[in-house]
């Protein structure tokens, strides 16, 4: 997990996520069709 690029704000909880598709436009991308196994992204946790 990088570190150096992790969302620095104050009282916000993050967790990096890694899935091998994303939903944009109500369509999946799978990671497979860009050449990687998987797409990595911040995103907050949920509470």
């Amino acid at each position: 997990m990088p570190t150096e690029c992790r969302p620095d704000r104050p009282g916000d909880e993050w967790v990096w996520i890694c899935t091998p598709y994303v939903t944009r436009n109500g369509r999946r991308i799978f990671a497979s069709q860009y050449g990687l196994k998987a797409f990595c992204f911040w995103a907050r946790r949920r509470q």
